[in-house]
């Protein structure tokens, strides 16, 4: 994402890069690119072509780049026309995104989107989108310079199937006991032995407070190399205000998480199940989780 942003900012070397930025100018110009990237987004829902790529310029010597691959307006627009008939209907949801603001001419949008996809014969796909587009003013509008797309593939519908499977045999497993830090690693690793979809896995247990502190425990095991390796995830660390754990805490009721990159743990892309653990008395004892890796 950082290499993106420097090769379009070097593309931009001609703007008046040192011109002071306004909040007023930088509000005005970062609701511009929300506008037009909303804009842009549902065109391409919808597979509109023209419309969808109305906005690249028209400068011959501006590079696209999607899936590792650049190319030049027209030959983008003739990529993403064959990609089109081939899809159903496709759903394209921003997960996060901001604007850059560089000058009043010049800003950058770089994203992180979930697509959707259906195939005319029924067949889905689901993927992870990082886009960085590079917009710059010029003499007939907002046209975009640079665009970068870097595209990962989500798990399937019988992956997350085969997860849910395993999971719930662990979760039946766990059922009526009480479990401590120091037994699950060894149900883990069985867990993982026995789905090998799965990367990773934890129980992280409820906190618990004694004189005043919190205590936290949520034993980690994930794959390395053709063996297993164990973490424990530090007490400092809150992983209760995390999405795949607060969530179906809410809820009470299993999730899959969005996708996200595991600084703490594996140190991948991956997307979590998670399943709220209870006792008998209905009191929660943790959260049980399996990770799938996003490639």
């Amino acid at each position: 994402m950082v290499l993106t942003l420097l090769v379009g900012v070097s593309f931009l070397s001609g703007c008046d890069m040192k011109k002071q930025v306004t909040d007023v100018e930088k509000q005005a110009v970062t609701d511009t690119i929300n506008r037009l990237m909303n804009k842009m987004i549902g065109f391409a829902e919808t597979a509109n072509i023209d419309s969808t790529f109305q906005w690249l310029t028209n400068d011959s010597n501006a590079l696209f780049v999607s899936e590792k691959m650049a190319y030049s307006k027209r030959d983008l627009v003739s990529k993403f026309k064959a990609l089109y008939t081939e899809i159903g209907s496709q759903k394209i949801e921003p997960v996060k995104s901001q604007v850059l603001v560089f000058s009043p001419e010049s800003a950058a949008w770089i994203g992180v989107a979930k697509g959707q996809y259906s195939g005319k014969e029924g067949q889905k796909v689901e993927q992870l989108l990082s886009e960085t587009f590079i917009w710059q003013h010029e003499k007939d509008g907002w046209r975009v310079v640079h665009y970068h797309e870097s595209v990962l593939n989500l798990p399937d519908a019988s992956v997350k199937a085969a997860v849910e499977k395993g999971m719930i045999a662990l979760a039946e497993k766990m059922h009526g006991q009480t479990p401590t830090p120091s037994e699950m690693p060894v149900l883990l690793t069985e867990h993982l032995q026995k789905n090998p979809l799965i990367y990773g896995a934890t129980f992280a247990f409820a906190p618990s407070e004694t004189n005043g502190k919190i205590h936290r425990a949520a034993p980690y095991l994930y794959r390395s190399g053709t063996g297993f390796r164990q973490v424990d995830l530090p007490e400092s660390f809150d992983y209760t205000v995390s999405e795949w754990y607060a969530i179906p805490v809410q809820n009470k009721s299993p999730y899959w998480s969005n996708p996200y990159y595991d600084a703490g743990g594996g140190s991948v892309v991956m997307v979590t199940y998670s399943i709220p653990m209870y006792d008998r008395e209905n009191n929660l004892l943790g959260v049980l989780t399996s990770d799938v890796e996003v490639k």
